[in-house]
């Protein structure tokens, strides 16, 4: 039976697009994508497949981009469950693209479904584990990432916005994924106020992409000392993902679950 309630998946990449066809099932699916040819291919698939879908372009990177998103989610049926799986990684081409789309765009995600959303409804940040291996942070800085509006967020000089090419976008990524699990945290009593929860699941390698950095910026070194012994698959952050939106989780809100094998835990204590 085909239910009104809204399930909305922000980037429809590799994990994205799974995400949608393990929750969208029954449920009215509104995907959204900077690229136009990304989102058709998606929505051909799923439609393909039998899924009622909808489709919409943005930018998260802009406030009103997204917001059209969310009234567009909302004229649609009540929103269930959404899905920030969009973003653009260390390989980008400078620090600000990593600043502008990795973490004031998750903010402006958050920001825009937070009126709409209802008494039930679920929100999922896909991250990555380079938040839990970020320096330590000043805690004024980590609390100015975690609570400062949209509108000053990028204006702190702790950020080094500017700064060009790979080095600048790996040092602000692993910066941003961390902005992303402070937020998380900071935003839950705001989305438990209207009944609703917001967490965080935090992939380790993706071995699809090619701008993993880590133990000697190689891939196969941080699957070499990863416990499990393989790179994350989709099913993995699917699953997570699916744990965390359904009612079993209902006392789960605030928090991050890490995907990584291990990876975490063996950088840490060094334990390969």
């Amino acid at each position: 039976m085909q239910s009104s309630n809204v399930v909305v998946v922000v980037g429809c990449g590799g994990k994205g697009l799974p995400c949608a066809r393990r929750l969208g099932i029954g449920r009215q699916v509104l995907l959204a994508d900077v690229s136009a040819d990304r989102l058709s291919i998606a929505a051909t698939a799923l439609h393909n497949e039998g899924y009622f879908v909808h489709t919409a372009l943005v930018d998260i990177s802009s406030f009103d981009s997204v917001n059209e998103l969310a009234q567009k989610a909302f004229v649609i049926g009540p929103v269930e469950t959404i899905i920030l799986a969009a973003g653009v990684g260390p390989a980008a081409d400078c620090a600000r693209t990593v600043y502008e789309i990795d973490l004031l765009g998750t903010i402006n995600v958050i920001d825009a479904f937070l009126p709409i959303v209802q008494a039930g409804s679920n929100f999922v940040c896909i991250s990555g584990m380079a938040g839990h291996l970020c320096p330590p942070l000043d805690p004024a800085f980590e609390r100015h990432l975690a609570t400062a509006s949209r509108e000053r967020l990028l204006a702190h000089p702790d950020f080094n916005i500017n700064e060009p090419g790979p080095q600048g976008a790996a040092a602000a990524y692993g910066l941003s994924m961390r902005g992303k699990l402070v937020r998380v945290q900071a935003s839950a009593a705001a989305w438990g106020s209207r009944g609703a929860r917001i967490n965080c699941v935090s992939p380790g390698v993706i071995p699809a992409r090619t701008d993993q950095r880590g133990v000697d910026g190689s891939v196969d070194n941080l699957v070499r000392i990863s416990p499990a012994r393989r790179a994350v698959t989709p099913a993995d952050i699917v699953n997570a993902v699916a744990f965390l939106v359904n009612p079993a989780s209902c006392f789960i809100t605030g928090t991050d679950i890490l995907v990584d094998g291990g990876i975490v835990s063996s950088m840490r204590w060094d334990t390969e």
